[in-house]
């Protein structure tokens, strides 16, 4: 296995609402690997604590879960989440109202499972292409799905960082559980929309293609931010193949 990760402010935020994570999990004598990205809702107050809520909650109760491929227990963790962000956010007045997306996939050998909040995203990229492997939770995307507009127009509509699932926003959140079958040829990008609204799926596939993991997060960020840098950028990357290492 093997990991890259990196977090920029970007060129025009002045705090950095992201957060996330490459962790090993051991639980009931197997090793899991466990990646996430937490974007704090910009137009919320404290997003910065509500996305690293999430990780370190990750990182402290996920090894609790019996099984990571069921869907209720998932449902049951994210929620969870969801409930410790809620109750600082009503205790606290500075977080009130403080939310944020999370994207994190757990890889168990081949399988990989992808637990899924909000319009952060998840790819697979290899030789034969790069496919999205989550699905915003975005009013662009209804628009998409209704047949209004197209994948195109939501690229560049007013409205489109509008989200419509959030860790934070209500009492009950319902989570998207996808299980794929990756390969050692795969290399699984994890990103806030600080990266592919900066960046074209084409350059990015490229870049990651082209150089090492550790040098794709840092090109991948450089280009977001060369590109305007609008919002906080975040990358994660793996390939199940070799060893761990990271870059923060």
């Amino acid at each position: 296995m093997k990991c890259a990760y990196s977090s920029n402010i970007g060129a025009k935020r002045k705090v950095n609402q992201d957060a996330c994570l490459a962790a090993t999990i051991e639980n009931s004598g197997r090793k899991y690997y466990v990646f996430a990205v937490a974007d704090g809702l910009g137009g919320h107050r404290s997003g910065e604590i509500a996305s690293q809520m999430a990780v370190d909650y990750i990182k402290e109760k996920l090894s609790d879960v019996e099984n990571y491929f069921d869907y209720d227990e998932m449902y049951h963790f994210v929620n969870a989440i969801n409930h410790e962000i809620i109750d600082v956010s009503r205790n606290c007045e500075e977080c009130l109202g403080m939310a944020t997306t999370l994207t994190m996939c757990i890889l168990d050998g081949s399988r990989l499972g992808v637990i899924h909040v909000g319009d952060s995203r998840a790819y697979r990229i290899n030789k034969e292409g790069m496919e999205q492997l989550t699905k915003d939770h975005s009013l662009v995307q209804v628009l998409v799905d209704e047949g209004k507009i197209t994948s195109v127009e939501a690229s560049v509509h007013p409205q489109k960082n509008v989200i419509t699932r959030a860790l934070g926003t209500d009492d009950i959140v319902q989570p998207d559980l996808y299980d794929y079958q990756v390969t050692t040829e795969d290399v699984i990008l994890i990103c806030s929309d600080g990266l592919y609204n900066m960046v074209d799926e084409g350059a990015i596939r490229e870049i990651v293609l082209t150089y090492s993991l550790e040098d794709a997060t840092k090109e991948l960020i450089n280009l977001a931010n060369h590109n305007g840098g609008n919002d906080n950028i975040t990358v994660v990357l793996f390939n199940p193949k070799e060893e761990v290492t990271a870059n923060d």
